[in-house]
């Protein structure tokens, strides 16, 4: 009935009130389901058949959720309040009162802590612009622990938010959070215009305002860089590919000791690399640059210096290609805001006398104000000249040493 035979990497779980030998990926997260024969939602692999779950869905004496080392979405034990009512509400961006609070305190149960995997989907266009703009991440993204079970294309489609556009291969961005406070959930207190964004001023599915993705089946809560703003990336952060086959492949991996995205992926997943426009072949590195508006800073030997975030293992300097062994304090990040035809702007980068701006609270008065327009799901964007831009300043994040200071 299953298939592989139980071997050290598998293990026995119970899905849908059945036994199956399964796999566990992502730290726990989630469960590759083998049968000897073809079930529902099982796809063809090799001579046997399999499928992914989320660890939620199942029941394994292994206690991989437990080890997964990230809290669940819960719901409240209370009459009434099941998966499929929470779900339903969820998928509801004008419910009541009663319906929001339920919805308000089930999502409440996703949060992120100090390293916590997050991850952001990525088109081939967006993979190219990453491997040669700054490090840094901004717009919706979502906990690993959450989507470690939708493992190929035709799944992940749901987290691009594009049903009509399902690539051969899916791509994506991983990293670890820094702070909790970086990340807020996109419920309708934090972006209450991007809710009544209408359908032809958007990329993507629309923001439902309940702190979760627009999914059919799925219970996911979504989050969005504080403020919309750019974050550091961490130490070790990559640029994956997932196959049709349900493989996920890490494609490059971030250095920040000298600034480049490494290429990780053997010859043999030259065919991935190649889809991402502008790719040389044989390429093995790609440098960039700092921004000048947003990035991590620390204190080292009493000066002010660029540092690198490796969350669970403090921040570090980089002294000629390596990492100082002399501890870094108050380390922050820091972007740039700015107003621009009265509109609270973040400033992104500028191109002699024109800047890049993006909206902080985007809605339809200020897009149509800036002209700005949507470049990916909840990120709206435009040009200004440098001139019109009215008090332009730094805002400093501090995060937390190591030993508790600031």
């Amino acid at each position: 009935m299953q298939a592989p035979a139980t071997s050290p990497s598998t293990t026995e779980i119970v899905w849908h009130d059945r036994r199956y030998t399964a796999r566990s990926i992502a730290g726990g997260a989630a469960f590759e389901l083998y049968s000897d024969t073809q079930e529902n939602g099982f796809q063809p692999n090799g001579r046997s058949f399999h499928r992914y779950v989320h660890a939620s869905e199942v029941s394994s004496a292994g206690g991989e959720l437990l080890r997964a080392g990230v809290a669940p979405v819960s719901v409240p034990v209370m009459p009434g309040a099941d998966f499929r009512t929470v779900h339903q509400y969820s998928q509801n961006p004008r419910i009541e009162v009663a319906e929001r609070a339920l919805v308000a305190a089930v999502r409440a149960t996703a949060f992120v802590t100090v390293g916590t995997r997050m991850v952001k989907p990525l088109n081939r266009q967006q993979v190219a612009r990453q491997l040669s703009s700054a490090p840094l991440v901004s717009g919706v993204c979502f906990r690993e622990f959450d989507v470690a079970h939708l493992r190929t294309p035709d799944d992940r489609v749901v987290l691009a938010g594009d049903p009509d556009n399902t690539p051969e291969v899916a791509y994506a961005l991983r990293w670890r959070a820094i702070a909790p406070g970086d990340y807020v959930s996109t419920e309708a207190a934090h972006f209450p215009g991007l809710v009544s964004m209408p359908g032809r001023e958007r990329r993507g599915s629309m923001i439902l305002g309940t702190g979760f993705l627009p999914s059919g089946k799925h219970l996911i809560p979504e989050f969005a860089t504080a403020n919309l703003a750019d974050l550091p990336l961490t130490a070790r952060a990559e640029i994956l590919a997932y196959t049709p086959e349900g493989t996920e492949i890490s494609l490059f991996q971030y250095q920040p000791q000298t600034n480049v995205w490494d290429r990780v992926a053997g010859a043999r997943h030259r065919d991935l690399v190649s889809r991402i426009p502008g790719m040389k072949n044989g390429r093995a590195l790609f440098r960039v640059d700092p921004s000048l508006h947003a990035g991590l800073m620390g204190e080292h030997e009493g000066e002010r210096v660029p540092v690198a975030a490796d969350p669970g293992h403090g921040f570090g300097a980089y002294v000629r290609g390596a990492m100082s062994r002399n501890p870094v304090t108050k380390a922050a990040r820091f972007y740039t805001k700015a107003r621009w035809r009265d509109v609270d702007v973040l400033v992104l980068g500028r191109n002699e006398d024109w800047v890049r701006l993006r909206l902080e609270h985007p809605d339809v008065e200020s897009a149509m104000t800036t002209g700005a327009t949507c470049v990916e799901r909840a990120v709206y964007e435009c040009w200004a000249p440098r001139a019109e831009l009215e008090h332009p300043r730094t805002v400093t994040i501090g995060y937390p040493s190591p030993g508790g200071e600031t």
